[in-house]
């Protein structure tokens, strides 16, 4: 498969903090999500391989050559969390701008349609909506026909209807066999568009392959029941689970053995019915990754106290 572009053992530091410590992964076509929490180095691993950070050690390389190259930049585009649009400039006016820095743009009526600017594209930056601006942003990084696109926290804060425009404008990107490379923290948006993900907790690469094998290597499942309410939580304290959550009068055990735990509940008399076993699903496996030093473990609710394992 054709590397786009690589971080080989790069490190990034401020100071005394390590944002990126010794990261080794590569941008393939199709879509990558970065995945991971606030922190972990996610924006960071863009902004180096955008050329907008440089790395205080490891090699970057982009598109055969520096991300701060000025042909390499050419041949990118960029939508960062926060974008300073010119605010008195019109949404084409701004567009017309960025496309005069590119050698091939795409036309401007091609974004406005992809994007269904046209509503407001005589409208003055300044006058639009969060929403809007995102939406004016995308068009922004796509109207100089990349080949590599980075996209830091593309939909947030956005309404269902624009977050679904964009998830549309970029899966065409993909599937026009362009690299894209997205951070979120929405694992819905991670699902719908992405190909494979990357894990990055404390400046590492935790998990990289696609959804399904980054949840099975997990190896996290979810057993749920119906128990009468007003069951005690230490009911469930000598049943094995990573974690238990108490909705009412149903209750989710997330465990790594559901065999053992369906168990130690008929074992212990525990009082439920309508049992529902399932692998977990992206979220919960990444909350598992990213609990500590990639170990696949959830810390225990504390209103559920320490869990232990069932004694024989």
């Amino acid at each position: 498969m054709e590397v786009i572009a690589r971080l080989d053992g790069v490190t990034k530091t401020y100071g005394k903090t390590v944002a990126l410590d010794t990261v080794s992964l590569t941008v393939t076509r199709g879509v990558t999500a970065i995945l991971g929490p606030n922190g972990a180095g996610k924006s960071t691993t863009i902004e180096i391989l955008s050329g907008l950070r440089q790395a205080t050690s490891g090699r970057v390389e982009v598109l055969g050559g520096s991300p701060r190259d000025l042909a390499v930049k050419a041949r990118i585009g960029i939508t960062p969390q926060r974008t300073a649009l010119p605010w008195r400039l019109t949404v084409t006016e701004t567009l017309d701008l960025i496309a005069a820095h590119y050698p091939d743009p795409l036309p401007r009526a091609e974004v406005v349609d992809r994007l269904d600017l046209g509503e407001f594209a005589h409208k003055r930056n300044g006058t639009l909506s969060g929403g809007q601006r995102r939406r004016v942003a995308l068009g922004a990084a796509l109207i100089g026909n990349p080949e590599l696109l980075f996209l830091d926290e593309p939909t947030s804060g956005l309404d269902a209807d624009s977050r679904d425009r964009l998830w549309a404008a970029i899966a065409e990107v993909a599937a026009g066999g362009r690299a894209v490379l997205l951070t979120t923290h929405d694992m819905a948006e991670a699902e719908h568009l992405s190909s494979r993900i990357v894990v990055i907790a404390d400046g590492q690469v935790a998990r990289d392959g696609s959804i399904d094998e980054v949840i099975l290597e997990v190896g996290l499942h979810l057993v749920e029941i119906e128990v009468p309410e007003g069951t005690s939580p230490i009911t469930f304290t000598t049943v094995p689970a990573e974690r238990v959550e108490q909705l009412g009068t149903r209750t989710r055990l997330y465990t790594a053995d559901p065999d053992a735990t369906v168990r130690a509940l008929v074992l212990d008399r525990v009082p439920f019915r309508g049992i529902r076993v399932e692998r977990v699903g992206l979220e919960e496996a990444i909350r598992a990754i990213t609990a500590g030093d990639g170990d696949p473990v959830i810390p225990v609710s504390p209103a559920v106290g320490p869990l232990a394992e069932r004694k024989s």
